[in-house]
């Protein structure tokens, strides 16, 4: 049942990202009002599919690849919504909504998990380390499309165009501003969820660090950001610099999540065993 959820979720998904496609090409507002709700309403599915998963095995969907790549997902599009409420940046579900296809299709793919939870990881370090961790790289989602569309929206102005894809953007100065603050909200909770996850890997392995692939990367990531935003706080780091490292970091994160496991045996992968 929850693997069908998640498909109707993909579908909307899908939809989402036609019409924020369409709203980018053709500024309208009824497409700028229209594109969330769908977004919403797959946002919406994708958290039945989450809860009947948790109901029916009894434990947070956080322990196999497919349960992290829809969670994953499902925290993207619930922080952009939530940001949407306050911003109204249709434009960054360009970005958003094909991701968040993307990834809840292939949490589809690899089809239904459910295997036996390590009695050693039921324990509430589990859902929080995933949690924060997960809500951190969300956030980290929305720093990486605010860079992206700033870039876009720097190369329109230095070429002079004045085409209606362009017409959506919002200011420089604002998607710089974005970048920043979705900076200050995602890296306190990649810190905190990587503390849970010190805090799991003591009650699971018997140490705080054990020079685990998926640990050295996550210190890895953590010392990116961190860099990053001390550069911006204290080097006055902005504009196309601070965009571009911003897609560096994102492309790290995004990267270790999809093909780390798989290149570096981690025994943080598949059932954390």
């Amino acid at each position: 049942m929850d693997v069908l959820l998640l498909k109707g979720a993909a579908i909307l998904y899908l939809v989402g990202a036609g019409a924020f496609i369409v709203y980018a090409a053709l500024p309208r507002d009824l497409l700028a009002r229209v594109s969330p709700v769908v977004l919403l309403a797959g946002f919406l599915l994708h958290g039945a599919a989450l809860g009947f998963h948790f109901f029916h095995l009894g434990y947070p969907p956080v322990t196999e690849f497919r349960e992290a790549l829809s969670l994953f997902s499902w925290a993207m599009v619930g922080v952009y919504l939530l940001a949407q409420l306050k911003y109204r940046l249709a434009v960054l579900g360009c970005v958003i909504a094909p991701l968040a296809f993307l990834m809840s299709l292939a949490a589809v793919a690899f089809g239904p998990g459910g295997g036996e939870l390590p009695p050693a990881l039921k324990t509430y370090w589990v859902p929080l380390h995933v949690t924060l961790a997960m809500l951190g790289n969300a956030v980290f989602t929305l720093a990486f499309a605010v860079s992206l569309m700033y870039l876009i929206q720097e190369y329109r102005l230095k070429s002079k165009r004045t085409t209606a894809l362009y017409k959506g953007l919002p200011s420089l100065e604002t998607l710089d501003r974005l970048n920043y603050v979705f900076l200050v909200w995602g890296f306190p909770l990649m810190t905190l969820g990587i503390l849970a996850g010190s805090f799991l890997a003591r009650a699971h392995w018997g140490d705080y660090w054990s020079w685990d692939p998926r640990q050295i990367s996550s210190a890895i990531t953590w010392l990116l950001y961190g860099s990053l935003l001390q550069g911006r706080v204290a080097a006055g780091w902005r504009g196309r610099k601070a965009a571009f490292l911003t897609i560096v970091g994102f492309i790290v994160v995004l990267g270790y999540f999809l093909w780390g496991s798989s290149l570096f045996p981690s025994r943080h992968a598949g059932s954390f065993e």
